[in-house]
């Protein structure tokens, strides 16, 4: 691409925008499903955190297997392409499964969304990657946090304004507002399909054949089926999820012994990392079940007094905070550059354990603060955000960029899925621990039940983070010693390349 050297190729700025329609579109169905499933479809607290957790954790752990078939078989492009469609049917399904109040088409519809989630999610980075030069690596690193910064600004928008709109449109109508947003990336990949092919990968320039085509149609079904299974029986499919994890965590490994000896060691790093993700990305996977659980019960409607919101909107406060920080985040980078300072991606998910420890120690401490009206300012549940938010950001996308910075291209799409595959391990972990916390229906919220319940669960968790933040600054030191050592045997490969053979 003639642009490819620039610091926004054109593609990216394409995949950018899509990003924003998608964070918008997705997130702003998330945030009412719990809600959705309490009230409408009359889940307990302890089903619905299970299947909050299901919901976040089928669409990552199915995305290693949708980068394997995009690295392989259908190319990147066409996942991305074929991926949103389905993404654009099933919020539609959706919403005619909560016009009904229909609970079987409305879980086969989120089914399908944690398909689209699975097949098209790592695709993008591929995408936004190669639509870069191969020396021009640092503006591709910018683009990420760019692309994770809009992602946000979508997430936030929809967060907060889709609870408000179910007073006048009803659930369904957000939803087909969801469809309605996704179907707009679908004209963009229309209009510009040529300029996306050109980045995809080898297999996107080429036809598929009818085999392949009838392989694929085929296995999304099972793959279909497996999602509408696990979310039809919740206790059971969330052992098919840690298989599936777990198993391609296995094939990662399975591929370290046939890398070349210096992605061994490369690849080994990233096997550390993704432990460390396992365990940071359970504190993400809080946000949308405990935290919003007990947000949902206790958390006010008012914002320092005075701007209104919804409870379930809480989740707003992460992309808000995600947002704002974005600057402030990249500027300290880059002071810290210029002074000779450059953390390592390890070190930063240690100091990011530090302020979710910050973060669930102010959610303990609020439980004392519960007003007359048996709620909590949302004021706390803002500033719990800001330093879980700034955990998040601190690692933000830098793991993908990592991961495919240390495998071979061959294994890009599959290996960038890994990042995936620990943020749905963590998911479902984080759910399963969560339901420690769920009430039943209409119990009454005294002050000894709240500390009870609510404060040492807190409180253990802000323990927790402490302890991972000095086990990875321990393993950040490995890390860094196999990366180093992977990096001088590539050296040395290519220096005996150069060498001229007698």
């Amino acid at each position: 691409m003639q642009d490819a050297n620039s610091r926004f190729p054109f593609i990216a700025r394409v995949l950018i925008l899509r990003q924003f329609l998608w964070g918008a579109a997705f997130y702003g169905t998330y945030v009412l499903l719990t809600k959705f499933f309490l009230d409408e479809l009359n889940y307990s607290e302890a089903e619905t955190i299970m299947m909050m957790g299901a919901f976040g954790a089928v669409g990552p752990v199915f995305s290693a297997v949708g980068g394997f078939v995009a690295d392989r078989y259908i190319g990147s492009f066409r996942a991305v392409y074929i991926g949103y469609t389905v993404y654009t049917i099933g919020f539609f399904t959706l919403g005619t499964g909560a016009s009904t109040l229909n609970v079987p088409l409305s879980i086969f519809a989120i089914a399908l969304i944690g398909y689209a989630r699975g097949l098209s999610a790592t695709s993008p980075t591929v995408l936004l990657g190669n639509s870069y030069a191969a020396d021009n690596r640092d503006s591709f690193q910018q683009g990420l946090t760019v692309n994770y910064s809009i992602n946000n600004l979508g997430s936030f928008a929809s967060k907060y304004l889709f609870p408000f709109m179910v007073a006048f449109l009803a659930y369904q109508g957000n939803f087909y507002i969801a469809s309605g947003l996704m179907s707009i990336t679908l004209v963009l990949f229309v209009l510009f399909r040529h300029r996306f092919v050109a980045v995809g990968n080898d297999i996107d320039r080429r036809s598929v054949s009818i085999k392949v085509w009838g392989a694929f149609v085929l296995g999304s079904a099972v793959m279909l089926g497996l999602v509408f299974w696990v979310f039809s029986n919740l206790d059971e499919g969330k052992y098919l999820l840690y298989a599936l994890g777990i198993g391609a965590i296995g094939y990662f490994i399975f591929e370290i012994t046939r890398a070349s000896t210096a992605f061994k060691y490369k690849m080994c790093g990233v096997l550390i990392l993704i432990f460390i993700m396992i365990v940071f990305y359970f504190y993400y996977g809080q946000m949308l079940t405990s935290m919003n659980i007990y947000a949902i019960n206790l958390m006010g409607d008012h914002l320092f007094g005075l701007i209104p919101i919804r409870p379930e909107s809480n989740a707003a406060f992460n992309p808000l905070w995600c947002f704002v920080l974005g600057g402030p985040v990249i500027f300290i980078y880059g002071w810290l550059e210029k002074k000779g300072i450059s953390p390592s991606i390890p070190t930063k998910f240690s100091a990011a354990f530090i302020f979710s420890a910050i973060a669930f120690s102010l959610l303990g401490l609020s439980t004392n603060f519960v007003g007359d009206n048996g709620k909590i300012s949302a004021d706390w549940i803002l500033w719990v955000h800001f330093f879980q938010s700034l955990a998040e950001l601190i690692v933000g996308a830098l793991g993908a960029g990592f991961i495919f910075e240390m495998v071979p291209r061959y294994l890009s799409a599959f290996s960038i899925g890994l990042r995936s595959v620990a943020l749905s391990l963590s998911g479902i972990l984080a759910a399963v621990i969560s339901t420690r916390i769920a009430l039943p229906k209409d119990v009454e919220l005294t002050q000894e039940l709240i500390e009870n319940v609510y404060a040492s669960y807190f409180f253990n968790l802000a323990v927790l983070a402490v302890v991972m933040a000095f086990v990875t600054l321990a393993l950040s030191k490995v890390i860094a010693k196999l990366i180093n050592k992977g990096e001088e045997l590539e050296k040395e490969e290519e220096a005996k390349s150069l060498t001229p053979q007698h």
